[in-house]
């Protein structure tokens, strides 16, 4: 008998392989969501959180980005990656301007070591996020609501205008089909008619809806000062540095 050994799972999510866009979903004024086909499950499961590393050829040049996966991994048939258009830059750009249902795109993973662990993370949720950084949290959020997880999650999103949020709809509704969770929005220039919250997300504000900080665990994604100011003050308030979970963005991660 020849026994073989399981493939490294590293190795295996190392491996580019090339998926189909199934759809392209207009998210906001400059955020789209490509649905990519993994029906076939070339890419391994993804934990809610893990990014892909995207390649691309633009103008006969090899060029590398990484996005979140932003839906859930309980629907693995279907990856979701959404992108923020950067008028300024390449590949955002390009995947606005030349990709679309039926294009093809070479991708490895999932990576990260950003994500939430049903089996280890059994405390509260609190997710903090400006802009973009929302699409690690849906991916979470969207696993909770799929796999009827019993935590307690608290989304605490700050974004520009009404025009830049990202997903509010179906958050929204989820606030009446998920009776653990609750989401504050905050618009840093809210238009005259906005009765929401406004001004940036601040720790304060963040403490009086939260009833037991140190027992909660935290996700942080946002620019590295946010990421930042808020990890520095949770230390101080006793929450241990293991249930503070950073990522970055606006940040090249390194694709190689």
């Amino acid at each position: 008998m020849i026994i073989s050994k399981q493939p490294d799972s590293k190795r295996l999510n190392e491996e580019l392989v090339t998926l189909s866009v199934v759809d392209v979903l207009q998210e906001a004024e400059e955020v789209r969501t490509f649905r990519l086909d993994n029906s076939a499950r070339q890419l391994a499961p993804h934990k809610a959180g893990m990014f892909l590393k995207v390649c691309l050829n633009i103008d006969g040049e090899e060029v590398w980005r990484s996005f979140t996966i932003s839906s859930s991994p309980s629907r693995p048939d279907r990856i979701d990656i959404t992108i923020k258009r950067n008028r300024q830059g390449q590949v955002g750009n390009y995947f606005f301007e030349h990709i679309r249902p039926g294009s093809k795109i070479q991708v490895k993973g999932p990576l990260g070591q950003f994500y939430f662990d049903p089996k280890l993370h059994t405390d509260p949720l609190v997710l903090l996020c400006a802009g973009i950084g929302i699409t690690p949290m849906m991916s979470i959020i969207r696993y909770l609501y799929d796999s009827k997880q019993n935590n307690p999650c608290y989304l605490f999103y700050g974004a520009r205008t009404h025009r830049d949020v990202i997903f509010d709809h179906e958050t929204r509704q989820l606030i009446t089909q998920m009776p653990g969770f609750q989401y504050f929005l905050t618009l840093s220039q809210p238009a005259p008619h906005w009765l929401g919250y406004c001004g940036y997300l601040n720790f304060d504000f963040i403490l009086s809806k939260i009833p037991q900080v140190p027992m909660s665990r935290f996700f942080l994604c946002g620019p590295e000062s946010f990421n930042h100011n808020f990890e520095e003050k949770l230390q101080t308030t006793g929450v241990p540095q293991s249930f503070i979970h950073t990522e970055q963005f606006h940040k090249k991660r390194k694709s190689k």
